[in-house]
């Protein structure tokens, strides 16, 4: 009995075994077709993105809209489904296609007048506002990943009072814009709507000035010596009439008299006519330490990365002229420029907030009265971007030729031996 009874348990164990083993495998392919629904459902329904900034500063205003892409995508194109990924030629075709319909999306006002502003354009962004990650040109990336990212700017008084935006870019389903605003070390949160697309920043006193140029000692010159050569021609002239009058003994009609009175007139008012200035003599000291190259060459380099405060060519270039000479100038503004400007096609630069110089050896320039300098110097500066700020720090090692022009010290050559960003 307990034999036939043995037996009868070992293949219903068995086959119970292989059911529970069929059910877990079932089970778990259903947990696996579960999650991968979920992460499909997660892609489909990603988290929509809409926000503002604008960020204000001395010279300019720039303002930058990050919108999901797939929002973007559905209003370019409504029939067309989203691709799950974007390649290098699906991004460069939707920022095409975004650029030719959202220029005007955006107008700003700088106090209670219209500003003449521009669009810098489209790019693609991945992360989320204020964490966005660096995407290389060319990158592939998830399209629940990428945001669209809109830049305008405009040209502003050193401390503009009030800025007014005016949204329009109100798409699909986006009928609310939060807009934070940053200025100096603060911010503050602003919003436009469908109902009220329009909103005005102030800013109360809040905003700070620019700082000054750096002071560069002067070059003493002594004043100017104008010779008068109007009257030295009108006296010496009257001298030689008088001369030949007495030699051939002739007698002037009423005496001399009336002639001396007449010569003396005519030196009076033929003295401010035809002067001819010869310049002072300027007093120029021997630079051959280190301090006194110090005091010199690093407020001169200090007030090139100034210029750059300026947003238009043509202050950059009035100011840049302070400090540099000749053919330089133009080279330096391309090279600066550059050495600012951040990475990727959004053109933001940089603002140099801290700088430091260290002259290294001095020696004469024996072209001027001016001096050779080796010096090494570092530019620290910061630029809010897509709601996070950005750090630069660059370091240069250069031999850098100072001279005298007119009454001031200037940057006459500039030969970089090494820059490198820290």
């Amino acid at each position: 009995m307990e034999e036939a009874l043995g037996a009868v348990k070992g293949p219903a164990l068995k086959w119970a075994l292989r059911c529970a083993v069929i059910c877990l495998c079932l089970a778990s392919a259903s947990a696996q077709t579960l999650n991968k629904s979920k992460e499909h459902a997660a892609i489909a329904t990603h988290e929509k993105v809409a926000h503002g900034y604008l960020y204000v500063e001395s010279y300019q205003v720039r303002y930058e809209a990050l919108i999901d892409a797939t929002r973007v995508l559905h209003w370019l194109n409504p029939l067309k489904e989203v691709p799950a990924v974007l390649d290098a030629a699906a991004q460069q075709s939707l920022t095409d296609a975004a650029a030719k319909q959202t220029q005007e999306w955006c107008h700003l006002n700088v106090g209670t007048q219209p500003a003449d502003g521009s669009f810098l354009g489209v790019s693609i962004i991945k992360g989320k506002p204020g964490a966005t990650l660096p995407l290389e040109i060319g990158a592939a990336v998830p399209t629940h990943e990428a945001m669209i990212g809109f830049i305008w700017e405009i040209p502003t008084p050193p401390n503009p009072d009030q800025i007014t935006i005016e949204w329009s870019g109100f798409i699909e389903d986006l009928q609310t814009l939060p807009i934070r605003v940053f200025y100096g070390p603060k911010s503050e949160m602003l919003e436009v709507s469908a109902a009220r697309p329009k909103t005005t920043w102030k800013s109360k006193g809040h905003l700070p000035m620019p700082p000054p140029l750096a002071e560069v000692p002067s070059i003493n010159v002594s004043a100017p010596v104008v010779i008068p050569l109007a009257s030295i021609i009108w006296v010496f002239g009257g001298l030689l009439f008088y001369s030949f009058i007495r030699i051939r003994q002739h007698h002037l009609p009423g005496g001399s008299m009336p002639f001396l009175a007449m010569w003396i007139l005519g030196a009076i008012l033929s003295w401010p006519l035809l002067n001819v200035n010869i310049a002072g003599r300027a007093d120029i000291p021997p630079v051959t330490n280190k301090q006194a190259a110090e005091k010199i060459l690093t407020p001169l380099l200090r007030n090139v990365y100034r210029a750059f405060d300026h947003r238009a060519e043509s202050e950059i270039y009035d100011v840049l002229a302070l400090s540099v000479e000749g053919e330089l100038l133009r080279k330096l503004y391309l090279e600066t420029i550059q050495a600012l400007t951040l990475e990727g096609r959004e053109g933001t630069r940089v603002t140099i907030s801290e700088f430091s110089a260290d002259i290294i050896s001095v020696q004469p320039d024996p072209d001027s009265s001016g001096f050779i300098s080796e010096c090494q110097w570092t530019a620290m500066g910061t630029v809010g971007h897509w709601g996070h700020a950005h750090t630069r720090v660059n370091r240069y090692t250069a031999k850098v030729t100072v001279a005298p022009v007119k009454s001031a010290w200037k940057i006459m050559k500039l030969d970089v031996s090494e820059a490198r960003r820290i």
